[in-house]
């Protein structure tokens, strides 16, 4: 008896840590598949449109999506992130917060829509004026579904959140592609992005089980906030920061190279910026679950850091070799000046996730006063790049961009070196087998060429993966092994429910 009752704490543990790895790995999964089937679906969307309209026209839409993207912070303002961390929420924190955004949404659209004439005049383009009016209905629609989607979450229910996704993205880019084809122009993505906010918004409301109650409490928002203000503060910052690019452009330079530059950040950041929130999207919730258990969260921080570089760095340098024929097939001739653009932001956005990664680790354990300061002093970084390139054009504000990610990673890991001793240093020291090897695929794959540009890209694509496999094969790269367990136990898992 005596032992049973000694190893009964050791086998529910060892149960709760298997089950948190199930539930981990088939969120990452769902995640993966949902992030890349909504934007990668949104992707297709637009280049469908961009073939139809003008870069000038797709570039109207890339001057006000900074303020959409400011909008979705301000929304959540760290309150979604606020309820994921913490242990134990109620039913009046998620109303609480449920009254809070929409009160935020209605707000900023008032705003937007106040301020359409200034906005359109700092760009000098009276045609904004319309485009923000129109499509900040979109902001108040989504701040509707911001707790049903942060209780999936934490729920790491993201199947659900896929099935709505797809059919938000299936019906509005259908909608979108019809108006394009009638002619409608830029209103065609304008009207997208309102039918996917309601769509979305719509079936969370169906499939949820959650609604709000009529309840609302001080005393929880306060609490909230003391997290979520810092989360808040450094989202904007971080918001601000990257889209600093696309304000000045704006400012700067005519709405056709606003839309080259759009269109060029659109393929680096569905690779990247998605693969990111897929694994910050399933990984900050497992990583505040485990907390309380140092050992546990950096393993699992360390796996992330492992599996983000041996995805994202082979992937963004394969965006390199294949930005040229891409652009030819899909997008067209008239789309040539966003190759430069893809290339250096994909080489920019190879590093971001990384850094990225390491700031969420500080969320993870509650320190988002430190997540705060890494962006306070990234910000003027940021600025600082901005106003030494932009005299220089365009080009060079892009090559910037890339300068200036490679101080952001050593800013982000300069905390959890401190806190975990596991600073930048060690990171990339962990790394090398995975970036020797994407050193090796780009070198075997550059030079070679095929004149026709869908052979050429597909034969590529082809050549560089194994490539690149074989050598992170031949480094023993951790993150390889870990696929192929996986991959394996999936595999012996189906047979074995067949033979069953």
């Amino acid at each position: 008896m005596g032992t049973a009752i000694t190893s009964m704490p050791t086998q529910i543990i060892k149960m709760t840590s298997r089950s948190l790895k199930e539930r981990t790995i088939s969120g990452l999964i769902w995640n993966a598949i949902e992030r890349f089937m909504v934007q990668g679906g949104q992707f297709v969307i637009r280049i469908m449109i961009a073939r139809m309209i003008t870069p000038a026209e797709y570039g109207l839409v890339g001057m006000v999506a900074v303020f959409l993207v400011l909008s979705d912070v301000i929304i959540n303002g760290g309150f979604s992130q606020a309820l994921i961390q913490k242990k134990n929420r109620t039913d009046l924190d998620y109303s609480t917060v449920f009254y809070i955004n929409f009160a935020l949404g209605l707000c900023i659209y008032g705003l937007l829509y106040g301020f359409a004439p200034e906005i359109s005049h700092f760009y000098k383009d009276e045609r904004l004026i319309d485009v923000i009016r129109l499509i900040s209905l979109s902001i108040v629609i989504k701040s509707l579904s911001v707790v049903q989607i942060a209780k999936l979450s934490i729920e790491l229910n993201f199947r659900l959140k896929t099935i709505v996704n797809f059919w938000a993205v299936l019906i509005s880019g259908i909608f979108a592609i019809y108006l394009a084809y009638m002619n409608y122009g830029v209103l065609a993505l304008v009207y997208q992005a309102i039918s996917y906010s309601a769509i979305v918004t719509l079936l969370m409301f169906i499939v949820s089980k959650w609604r709000p109650k009529w309840a609302f409490s001080f005393s929880r928002t306060k609490e909230l906030f003391n997290f979520g203000s810092k989360v808040f503060l450094a989202g904007l910052l971080g918001v601000l920061s990257d889209n600093s690019y696309s304000i000045l452009i704006g400012r700067i330079f005519t709405s056709k190279e606003v839309g080259f530059y759009s269109q060029g950040r659109n393929l680096p950041d569905l690779l990247s910026v998605n693969l990111f929130n897929v694994l910050q999207g399933v990984l900050f919730p497992v990583m505040a679950a485990a907390q309380d258990d140092r050992e546990r969260l950096m393993n699992i921080y360390k796996k992330s850091l492992d599996m983000t570089a041996f995805v994202v760095l082979p992937c963004m340098m394969g965006l390199v070799i294949i930005a040229e024929p891409f652009v030819k097939v899909f997008l067209t001739d008239k789309w040539l000046p966003s190759v430069f653009i893809i290339q250096w932001l994909a080489l920019s956005r190879m590093i971001i996730p990384l850094g990225a990664i390491n700031a969420n680790l500080l969320n993870a354990i509650g320190r988002s006063d430190l997540y705060l300061k890494i962006d306070l002093i990234k910000f003027p970084l940021t600025l600082l790049g901005l106003f030494i390139s932009a005299p220089f054009g365009l080009k060079y504000m892009v090559m910037s961009n890339f300068v200036v990610s490679i101080f952001y990673f050593f800013i982000n890991a300069y905390y959890p070196g401190k806190l975990f001793g596991y600073g930048a240093f060690k990171q990339l020291k962990d790394m090398l087998p995975v970036i020797i090897s994407t050193a090796v695929m780009f070198l075997a794959v550059y030079y070679f060429s095929i004149d026709n540009g869908m052979i050429d890209m597909i034969a590529k694509i082809s050549l560089g993966g194994l490539v690149y496999i074989v050598c992170c094969a031949c480094l023993k790269v951790n993150a390889l092994r870990e696929v192929f367990i996986f991959a394996r136990g999936k595999i012996n898992k189906n047979s074995a429910g067949g033979i069953l």
